[in-house]
């Protein structure tokens, strides 16, 4: 039955949901520039109506009470987001990680090998013309020394890049169990709290941005679970179940671009450790090239090189060092062979040692557009421009795919600033609304309250 204080119940009830809802607006305003903040609105519903009889049994209202405090967010936003910022970190990592392997060739370069290679046969070329100039030889042997060291070095070079960026493979992997480790701990705290006051939203929000977070280092997928918490796969590989955090597994292989747990073998697809494993397994590609070049070279012109007659009388001399066993050492230790190194006059130009006879050089000379079945039907010059191309292409494609993605990104997290994010003009005209109801409810108390007392004067009489 409603009593004389049914009315200042209704108009203090409602004073305390403005306030709450007063407060949600400046819990808003607050986190404007929070990265990771989701907007919350309050939502009212009203109490059961009370029955009375008067003529009948009738219903009156009670007031109204707040139902919830709701993030206001878009979960095919945020999987869009996720899958964009994986694409966004793997086309960077791939971007960066060739246009370290262009700096480091260096083409074209006045000290680079392509330059060291037209070098090499045009000094052979100088001696065929003039087999007897000391000259001409003394050039064969620098521009020798000059290839080799080139070789090596950018082999040392890419064996320091391979190095670097297995560390931040490893680091990434460490990122993403740390990321893990604070899912699994949010999930903890939001399961707890939801079972006895309601969705912890800021919780939550920060459960998310970790999620974002984790999406740009590997390819994530979730699973909502009824009490909140989330399970995260990563990979494939399950991250998180719950308040449990799994490690993701360290073993790699950058060929594949896979990692493995020893059991089951999960492929990456995205996020920057994708592209991380990308760079180390082109790394290991530009110095498998060049295993190859130094190969080649070793096994064309020491085969030769040996058939011919030096300046000192000598014969079955090598140009390059080599092993009298295959398989050759590639480019790791190229360099000229201990004689040609040590002398010059090592150095055969002829078949007979005549000081007339350039027939070998000229055959080394020729050599430039010569094609090798083992650098594919390419010259020494054509093989490795290819190579150097085809690093600068592709370093090309993945920073365009970067930009596209970024834009991309940009347009997501837009459309998310629309639904999720904080205006403060909204919040104000929200703010201004609340004022006067809350005014509005103050008044109403004030009347009920004056009735009650008058009510109760009546009764004193």
């Amino acid at each position: 039955m409603s009593g004389p204080f049914l009315g200042i119940n209704m108009a203090s009830q409602s004073l305390r949901n403005f306030q709450r809802a007063i407060d949600t607006a400046g819990h808003n305003i607050a986190n404007v520039n929070t990265r990771g903040y989701t907007r919350q609105t309050v939502d009212f519903t009203t109490m059961p109506s009370l029955n009375f009889y008067s003529n009948g049994t009738k219903q009156i209202g009670q007031g109204s009470l707040i139902s919830s405090i709701n993030r206001i967010r878009d979960g095919y936003l945020d999987t869009s987001m996720n899958n964009a910022l994986g694409q966004q970190g793997k086309y960077g990592a791939l971007a960066a990680g060739l246009q370290r392997i262009d700096n480091i060739y260096g083409e074209p370069s006045d000290t680079g090998i392509s330059q060291a290679l037209d070098r090499f046969f045009n000094s052979w070329s100088g001696l065929g013309s003039n087999p007897s100039g000391a000259a001409e030889r003394a050039e064969v042997q620098l521009s020798g020394q000059i290839l080799t060291d080139r070789i090596r070095g950018r082999y040392n070079d890419f064996s320091n890049l391979a190095t670097s960026q297995t560390f931040q493979i490893n680091s990434t992997i460490a990122q993403i169990n740390n990321l893990g480790q604070q899912i699994a701990s949010l999930n903890r705290q939001i399961q707890t709290a939801a079972a006895t006051n309601g969705p912890p939203n800021d919780l939550m929000d920060q459960r998310d941005l970790a999620l974002a977070d984790l999406s740009k280092l590997v390819n994530i997928s979730k699973e909502t679970f009824p009490d909140g918490s989330y399970a995260v796969y990563a990979s494939g590989f399950t991250l998180v179940q719950g308040a449990t955090a799994r490690p993701f597994p360290s073993t790699f292989d950058a060929a594949a671009g896979t990692v493995t747990d020893g059991t089951f073998t999960y492929n990456v697809r995205g996020g920057s450790l994708s592209g991380l494993l990308g760079s180390l397994n082109e790394t290991q590609t530009q110095m498998t090239n060049l295993d190859n070049l130094a190969n080649e070279l070793r096994t064309q012109i020491n085969g030769t090189h040996m058939t011919g007659t030096n300046a000192l009388g000598n014969t079955g001399v090598n140009f390059f060092n080599d092993v009298l066993v295959p398989p050759q050492t590639g480019a790791i230790d190229f360099s000229l062979s201990i004689e040609v190194k040590a002398d010059p006059n090592a150095i055969a130009a002829g078949l007979t040692g005549d000081p007339g006879d350039g027939s070998l050089a000229h055959l080394f000379a020729g050599m430039r557009d010569s094609t090798q079945a083992a650098l594919g039907a390419k010259s020494f010059g054509k093989f490795f421009s290819d190579i150097v191309s085809k690093v600068a292409n592709d370093g090309n494609y993945y920073k365009n795919a970067e930009v596209t993605e970024s834009a991309v990104v940009t347009q997501i997290g837009e459309q998310q600033q629309a639904v999720s994010g904080v205006s403060i003009d909204d919040e104000m005209a929200n703010l201004m609304k609340l004022q006067r109801s809350y005014q509005a409810a103050a008044r109403a108390l004030t009347l009920f309250d004056q009735v009650t007392e008058d009510l109760i004067g009546m009764l004193r009489r």
